[in-house]
C-alpha cells in the first residue's frame, strides 16, 4: 500500500497567529559571545583566555548567556585530550585581532574539556561552530563533506562526555561556503557563479544532505549554518535547525565607497598605516549616512525574519553590525561602531531575534570589555524583551 508523502513546503505568510517560538525555547533569549578559537588559543600563560574562571563569570556578570565556540573538530580528538596542539598562529599578521597570530602549542583537548566543564557549572549555554581550517595539522576541510565528516567523530565523543544539555545549535561551518580551502572560489568556477541556479542546485543538495546525515545520528542537537547577511540564501530551501546570520555594513556599497574598506582590506593584519584614515572615514560617514546604512541593514533583517517565521527557523547573530574588522588602536575611533551596537539591540527586538551580539569583539582582549555597565546595559534590554 502506497502512504500519502507530504512535500516539503514553505508558506509565505503575515505571521504565525501570535505565537513565539522563542518562548518556547531555551534560553528564551540568547545573549552572545563570539570566542571562536580564542579561548583555546589564547590559555597560554599572560594570554587574555589564561583564567578561565575569570572570563567565564566576566561573560556572565556582562550579562551574556551563550558562548559561541570553536571546537576545531577537525584538529581536536576528545579521546585523546592530553595530545599537544601546535600552531604557527598567524604568521607577520601583528594587528590580527582574534585567535592569536603568534605560535603556540599545549594540550588543547585537555583545555577544551576545562573550559567546557567550568561553563556548565555556570549553567552558560553554548553553541559550537567550526572555521574549518587545518589547525595544528588536522583536516583541512575543502567541502561540507569533508568538516561533516570531523563533526561525527567528535560530536560522538562530546556526547560521552558533556551530552548535549545548554548546546543550543552546532554550526557545521562558520559563513559558508567560505573559510574551506578555497571552496567557494572553486564553486564560482564550476557552477557559473553564485546564485545561479546550478550554484543553488549544489549547496541546497551538499547542506541539506549533510544536516540530514547529522541529524539522524545526533536528533536532540540543532544544527545550523552561519551565513553572511546576503539575502540571496533565503532561494535555496535551506532546511537549517538555526539561522546565524552575519550582518555587515561594508555589504553597503555607500560606505565602501567613503570608508574604502575592500581596498583597505590587503592591509589588514599586516601594517597600522591606514587606521588612521580609514577611521576618519568611518566617522564622517557615519555622521551623515547612519540612518541610511541602518535602514538598509533592517531590510535586511526583516528579509530573515520573514524566512524565520515562514519556515520555523529561529533568527540569531552571533557576529555582526558594523565593522568585521576593528582593533585597540590609538587611531581607531570605536565610537562609531558603539553607537552602531547599540541600535542593533533595538532592531534585533523588534524583528524577534532569538539571540543577538552587540559586536564582534566582545572578547577579553579587548578594552570595550572592561565597559561592564554598557554591556550590561543593551544585554538587559535585550533579555527583558
Amino acid at each position: 500500500m502506497d502512504f500519502p508523502v507530504q512535500a516539503p513546503s514553505r508558506a509565505k505568510s503575515a505571521g504565525t497567529g501570535g505565537f513565539d517560538m522563542r518562548d518556547w525555547l531555551i534560553p528564551r533569549r540568547m545573549t552572545a559571545v563570539m570566542w571562536d578559537q580564542a579561548f583555546l588559543t589564547r590559555h597560554m600563560k599572560g594570554d587574555s583566555f589564561e583564567d578561565y574562571d575569570r572570563v567565564l563569570n566576566e561573560a556572565a556578570e556582562r550579562g551574556y548567556n551563550t558562548l559561541r565556540l570553536d571546537p576545531m573538530p577537525q584538529t581536536i580528538d576528545l579521546a585523546h585530550p592530553e595530545k599537544i596542539f601546535r600552531d604557527r598562529g598567524v604568521p607577520n599578521s601583528p594587528f590580527f585581532p582574534w585567535s592569536r597570530p603568534e605560535p603556540f602549542e599545549g594540550p588543547a583537548g585537555a583545555w577544551l574539556i576545562e573550559f567546557t566543564e567550568k561553563a556548565l557549572n555556570l549553567n552558560l549555554f553554548y553553541s559550537l561552530s567550526a572555521w574549518g581550517g587545518g589547525w595544528g595539522g588536522g583536516v583541512n576541510a575543502g567541502n561540507l563533506h569533508d568538516i561533516t565528516e570531523c563533526w561525527k567523530p567528535f560530536l560522538t565523543e562530546w556526547k560521552k562526555r558533556f551530552g548535549f544539555e545548554n548546546c543550543v545549535y552546532v554550526d557545521l561551518s562558520n559563513e559558508f561556503p567560505f573559510f574551506l580551502n578555497g571552496y567557494f572560489e572553486r564553486s564560482i568556477e564550476e557552477f557559473g557563479g553564485q546564485w545561479s541556479p546550478e550554484w543553488n542546485a549544489h549547496f541546497k543538495q551538499e547542506v541539506n544532505g549533510c544536516l540530514r546525515e547529522l541529524r539522524q545520528m545526533f536528533p536532540e542537537v540543532r544544527f545550523a549554518l552561519s551565513l553572511h547577511g546576503d539575502v540571496g540564501w533565503i532561494n535555496l530551501d535551506l532546511e537549517l535547525d538555526a539561522m546565524d546570520i552575519h550582518f555587515y555594513a561594508d555589504a553597503d556599497p555607500r560606505f565602501n565607497d567613503r570608508t574604502l574598506f575592500p581596498e583597505y582590506t590587503e592591509k589588514l593584519f599586516t601594517t597600522d598605516s591606514f587606521f588612521k584614515d580609514f577611521s576618519d572615514r568611518c566617522m564622517a560617514s557615519h555622521k551623515i549616512m547612519a540612518p541610511a546604512y541602518r535602514t538598509r541593514q533592517r531590510a535586511k533583517l526583516a528579509a530573515f525574519a520573514s524566512w524565520s517565521r515562514d519556515c520555523g527557523i529561529p533568527l540569531l547573530t552571533t557576529e555582526s553590525w558594523a565593522s568585521w574588522y576593528y582593533i585597540d588602536h590609538p587611531d581607531l575611533n570605536w565610537l562609531w561602531m558603539l553607537e552602531w551596537a547599540e541600535w542593533s539591540v533595538e532592531d534585533a527586538i523588534e524583528y524577534q531575534m532569538w539571540g543577538w551580539t552587540p559586536h564582534n569583539y566582545c572578547q577579553p582582549q579587548f578594552e570595550n570589555w572592561k565597559d561592564i555597565k554598557w554591556h550590561r546595559r543593551l544585554t538587559d534590554k535585550f533579555l527583558r524583551s
